[in-house]
């Protein structure tokens, strides 16, 4: 009798926990169908949104928008339905904090490959919905920054380069800190000296003091992860260089640029998914913890930080352990995207008379969802409440409408040329004299 109450009650307590953990995964796979849903429909819209770089007048479908707009609401409205009640003694974003923390003493502490995984997994238990969130980042850096990075590596692969200087840098805690270091001084010349067109925002000293530490802490934990479970293994400074020279890599990824998988629809497109009820809890609001935008509150070369980065974590502990590349933003390309990505999260003091389109959304949250361009942002209606007729960007100014038959007119005047497509990579030095000659 007491055998058959204990089965009975152990059974009791297993199915809540179990129907949760299935709700939870039903929620997941829902997200990951609407992700590849919606870009399939942000595959229809015209493809100038995302590539003009010269005066342009844009008309949308209003079919398109209402039906991107039916997919986004209609996995809200199944979170808030199905989404399992939790009830916690600690917050969510306490235990993201508690969890990062462990993950990196782990990595500091002990090479144990599989111990370093079990602690990053952690992660899941205590914010269920990162799963999907941190897939589908890893599919948008993926496409963005790893797809260029492997032809490169192909192609660099068959080309003799045994005459070269074998030159590499061990991974070391030396190297680690100098590294960091660096890091830390180029971040603090944005928040605090310069940005590319304007003077940062003075804060208050304990204001500025929290976002430095904290936006330390949460943007550059990948970077100390994958450096830390990486003691060992050898960076080939030859490989970046040669990479640098031959320039495949932007070849790859500005291709891709010009597809419906470019950074400025996946961006748009995944943000928005992470500013879905709880979705955000569990995912994004590590990032927005602190008010307004600043340098420090950049990651390394995106702007998400944990619990969001597990994948492609993952994605760059493989290439530097097993395969022997550098991850790819230790390349010469993506030095852009690490310093435009503090810039842009910076917000300029009051003497700057443009829109502060990033660092906007950093103050209001649930608007302005891109990054570079605020057309799609336009088209939802998820810019920013304002007045103006023309939003000046800086380097363009952009205007909606409506025409009579319901359509949606996006005007762009470029104000800057050449225009700066900040989500393409730089051409090595030879393929732009190449193509001076050409035109």
């Amino acid at each position: 009798f007491w055998l058959k109450a204990h089965v009975s009650a152990r059974d009791v307590a297993f199915r809540p926990c179990a129907m949760t953990a299935l709700a939870f995964l039903e929620i997941n796979v829902a997200l990951l169908r609407c992700f590849v849903s919606g870009l399939c429909t942000l595959r229809k819209l015209p493809h100038e949104l995302w590539t003009s770089s010269e005066d342009a007048v844009i008309t949308v479908s209003p079919e398109v928008r209402k039906e991107y707009e039916q997919k986004i609401q209609a996995i809200g409205a199944l979170i808030r339905e199905k989404s399992p009640a939790e009830y916690k003694r600690i917050s969510t974003h306490t235990m993201l904090v508690l969890q990062r923390v462990l993950w990196i003493a782990v990595a500091a502490m002990s090479a144990d490959i599989r111990l370093f995984w079990l602690a990053g997994s952690l992660q899941f238990l205590v914010a269920p919905y990162s799963l999907a969130v941190s897939f589908m980042l890893f599919i948008m850096f993926f496409y963005q920054m790893c797809a260029s990075h492997l032809v490169s590596a192909l192609v660099l692969h068959f080309l003799p380069l045994s005459w070269l200087p074998n030159l590499e840098l061990e991974i070391s805690n030396t190297s680690i800190a100098v590294f960091m270091a660096l890091d830390f001084l180029v971040t603090s010349y944005y928040a605090l000296v310069a940005c590319s067109d304007g003077t940062p925002k003075r804060s208050s000293v304990g204001q500025s003091l929290r976002h430095m530490i904290y936006g330390t802490f949460n943007g550059r934990g990948y970077v100390l992860l994958l450096l830390l479970i990486s003691r060992g293994c050898k960076i080939s400074l030859t490989w970046i260089a040669a990479d640098a020279l031959l320039g495949i890599s932007p070849w790859v990824n500005n291709f891709i640029q010009d597809s419906f998988l470019s950074w400025e629809t996946m961006f748009y497109h995944i943000h928005r998914m992470e500013h879905l009820p709880v979705v955000y809890e569990h995912a994004h609001r590590i990032h927005h913890y602190l008010p307004d935008g600043t340098a420090w509150d950049s990651h390394i070369f995106s702007g998400a930080g944990f619990p969001e980065d597990f994948f492609y974590l993952l994605q760059d502990v493989l290439l530097v352990r097993y395969a022997g590349l550098p991850a790819p933003w230790m390349t010469y390309r993506l030095l852009k995207h690490q310093r435009l990505n503090k810039d842009a999260h910076q917000r300029r003091d009051a003497s700057y008379q443009h829109e502060q389109y990033h660092p906007d959304h950093h103050l209001y949250h649930r608007v302005n969802f891109g990054f570079n361009k605020p057309m799609l942002d336009l088209l939802f209606d998820t810019y920013k409440p304002t007045k103006k007729e023309w939003l000046d960007l800086g380097e363009a100014s952009y205007k909606k409408e409506q025409a009579a038959d319901g359509s949606i007119v996006i005007h762009m005047k470029v104000q800057k040329r050449p225009f700066p497509l900040g989500s393409r990579q730089n051409y090595a030095g030879w393929q732009m004299a190449l193509m001076r000659l050409m035109v």
